[in-house]
């Protein structure tokens, strides 16, 4: 299987596992999501750097990411995808 359809494949179970344990995200926050996992499956991870580039620097960058993400948790959300969808 390609790399970037495991990590798409990685990505549906974890939201999976997100939901199952009462998590949900609005449609604001899947769009970040939704994009930080193309640029993982793209070049097989993701930094901060990343978000101030096209399509992140849209909606604000780095700090659109936080605005949109809640503050502290873009952080721990942007390491949990780089580990969880990597690996």
């Amino acid at each position: 299987m390609p790399y970037a359809d495991r990590v798409h494949q990685r990505y549906a179970g974890w939201l999976r596992q997100q939901e199952q344990a009462g998590v949900t995200y609005t449609a604001v926050e899947r769009w970040w999501l939704d994009n930080v996992t193309d640029v993982i499956a793209a070049s097989a991870g993701i930094s901060a750097e990343d978000l101030e580039t096209a399509p992140f620097a849209e909606r604000g960058g780095v700090d659109g990411a936080i605005r949109d993400l809640g503050g502290q948790h873009t952080v721990e959300l942007l390491r949990t995808l780089n580990e969880e969808l990597t690996a």
